[in-house]
């Protein structure tokens, strides 16, 4: 996959010209139109090529029914192009993906991760998902689209970005406890793409470093084909809130839950051996998690149980429980160094939020107090991979976490 920092249009034009493609479908919405789209299209009639435009309301959502709008409208194409950030490259590269076609990218907006990723977002039958996709051909940026992108967007991003920071010790937990397979490389580039970025706020390569930053992050999830260096207990929170459609973009969602996640990390730090022993005796009572999930999950609860039931109960099995717990405690101080090196980053990324005014408090996005506390208990039931999260849930230990904040 090739990303074209210079002359997007023109390289763009080179491309399908090389490729042999002779009908393109643009699919875009109402505003990325008007920035970017438009010049797209120009380039493709410059070449002589046909050209369909699938334009969506600003406000669409990566759903069952946007997906059947371009099923609906497409004629022949030899290649999709996506004109925009999250949502627009999550119904380009799904629909691409299912007809079977490549696709290319303009970004509109250093708004989300998934430029480069393998799987898109989508949100079936009210409920975030994630599912197998493509990676894009290509991606061209112009730089002036993205400087010039809403400042909102631009916070999305980066707390999209900054999320990186506990999705990458989400898992190295795993990989400490359960043996998950881990690219440490993949990891450490993740790693260093964030603090780049971090490090770059107010500088003028920030944009840039940001972007390329979003774009990496998608690039490695695609090397180990799976959303795991980029997408942790963060975004299991975040996607627990979209279900309660609360109205702010993903990555601010994101940014915010990375501020509480540390916040656990950090309680595990203090925690000492001897309480985690105790926990050993510690029962999931199955009918009061059966409850909060009838609580949290209200249209949808049946199938959340269902899909959770047998993890959940394999928490109360007395041999896992102490193979997990011995784990834990003869590498503590492992876990300890990976978190005292990671978090050591949480105040000057309280200063960087602080600067770009990004929402550190959930009642600032919305989030009443009752939907704030019950999250952290439904997250972990939003997907099985582990998390910290899942952690806390084992150990009986979320309540006394979340009291605090």
């Amino acid at each position: 996959m090739e990303v074209v920092w210079e002359e997007p249009y023109e390289s763009f034009s080179r491309f399908i010209n090389k490729n042999g493609y002779k009908s393109l479908l643009i699919i875009c919405d109402k505003n990325t139109f008007d920035v970017c789209a438009v010049k797209v299209k120009e380039t493709v009639e410059k070449s002589n090529k046909k050209c369909k435009i699938v334009c969506f309301e600003a406000d669409v959502i990566a759903d069952e029914f946007a997906l059947g709008k371009v099923l609906f409208e497409i004629e022949q194409a030899d290649i999709f192009v996506g004109v925009g950030s999250g949502t627009i490259s999550d119904i380009t590269r799904y629909t691409a993906y299912k007809f079977k076609v490549p696709f290319v990218l303009f970004p509109t907006a250093p708004s989300m991760d998934g430029f480069a990723s393998s799987v898109a977002a989508l949100t079936i039958n009210g409920l975030k998902t994630t599912v197998l996709a493509s990676s894009p051909e290509a991606i061209f940026v112009d730089m002036k689209v993205i400087e010039n992108s809403p400042e909102i967007l631009k916070k999305a991003g980066f707390g999209d970005l900054m999320g990186k920071i506990t999705a990458l010790l989400d898992w190295q937990l795993s990989y400490i406890i359960f043996d998950e397979t881990i690219d440490l490389e993949v990891l450490q580039i993740v790693k260093d793409t964030y603090l780049k970025t971090l490090k770059s706020v107010g500088k003028n390569q920030f944009y840039k470093n940001l972007l390329e930053g979003l774009i990496t992050s998608g690039i490695m999830m695609a090397r180990v084909n799976s959303s795991r260096p980029a997408s942790g207990s963060e975004h299991h929170l975040s996607h627990f809130w979209e279900y309660y459609k609360i109205k702010t973009y993903h990555g601010i969602k994101v940014g915010l839950a990375t501020l509480y996640v540390l916040r656990f990390y950090e309680h595990f730090l203090n925690l000492d051996k001897f309480r985690i022993l105790e926990r050993k005796e510690y029962r999931v009572d199955i009918e009061s998690w059966k409850d909060i999930i009838k609580r949290g999950f209200k249209p949808t609860f049946e199938s959340i149980i269902k899909q959770n039931i047998g993890r959940v109960s394999k928490l109360n099995d007395k041999e896992f429980r102490s193979n997990v717990i011995n784990r834990l405690v003869e590498k503590k101080e492992v876990i300890d160094e990976l978190i005292k090196e990671t978090i050591g980053v949480y105040h000057e990324l309280i200063d960087v939020y602080k600067k770009l005014e990004i929402p550190m408090n959930y009642w600032e996005i919305g989030i009443d107090e009752n939907l704030f506390k019950i999250s952290f208990l439904c997250a972990p039931n939003i997907r099985e991979r582990f998390t910290i999260l899942h952690l806390y849930e084992f150990l009986g230990l979320t309540d006394e976490v979340v009291c605090n904040f």
